[in-house]
């Protein structure tokens, strides 16, 4: 019968090669833990960063209808003599609001200006008012054209029409349109007797109404959001 003996200095030694892998494992472990943080940093620094998204803009341009242009060189060419309203194209603005909304804006905006105003109607999809003119703001918002020289003017009057229709993306399509009408008298005496002619508009008074718009607008994105 066979008797082993184990060497103790061998176990030992066994025993310390096993603790010290042991050791040496937790430190690489402890070292990768450590440095593991500081290998990410330039792999993140290389990703590119995510950009806010740019806020809707609360107005945006848009070009007006011209259907009436067509009729309106049909009517040019009956009545050389006359001059049709209808052939300025209006001007156009769409803002991020009911249409509701932005008719009490015009509403209120007229109210708060010193102008000279009246027979206000509400319409299907707009709002219809009058603003009377004294000569120099007739000669303003109004081309003279082919009675430049030939009449006197007084005074004169626009019927301004704000028309609004919902688009489907939320906003409200606007357009503002004038028909200008001029006072005065006639330098010829020889010619018919008359005191009021129909006149173009020069698209200023659709310009400033829609630029009172868009500036309530603005004004309302840049205001801090509570």
């Amino acid at each position: 019968m066979h008797t082993t003996f184990s060497n103790p200095l061998i176990s030992s030694g066994l025993c310390m090669s096993t603790a010290r892998k042991q050791r040496l494992l937790s430190f690489f472990t402890l070292v990768l833990c450590l440095l593991g943080p500081s290998f990410e940093k330039p792999a993140r620094a290389q990703a590119p960063e995510d950009k806010p998204d740019s806020p809707v803009p609360l107005v945006r341009p848009c070009v007006a209808r011209s259907e009436n242009l067509k009729t309106t060189r049909k009517v040019k060419t009956k009545e050389k003599t006359e001059t049709n309203c209808n052939a300025f194209a209006p001007g156009c603005l769409e803002a991020k609001d009911s249409p509701l909304n932005i008719q009490e804006f015009f509403e209120s905006y007229v109210r708060a200006q010193a102008w000279r105003f009246g027979e206000e109607k509400i319409v299907a999809d707009g709002w219809v008012f009058v603003r009377y003119l004294d000569r120099d703001e007739l000669l303003q918002f109004a081309k003279e054209g082919y009675f430049a020289g030939h009449v006197n003017w007084t005074e004169g009057k626009a019927v301004v029409l704000v028309a609004t229709r919902e688009l489907d993306d939320g906003y409200t399509r606007v357009e503002v349109s004038a028909r200008v009408q001029g006072f005065g008298q006639n330098v010829d005496r020889f010619a018919p007797a008359r005191d009021s002619w129909d006149l173009d508009s020069t698209g200023l008074l659709e310009k400033n109404l829609l630029t009172a718009l868009e500036a309530h607008f603005k004004s309302l994105q840049s205001s801090p959001q509570n």
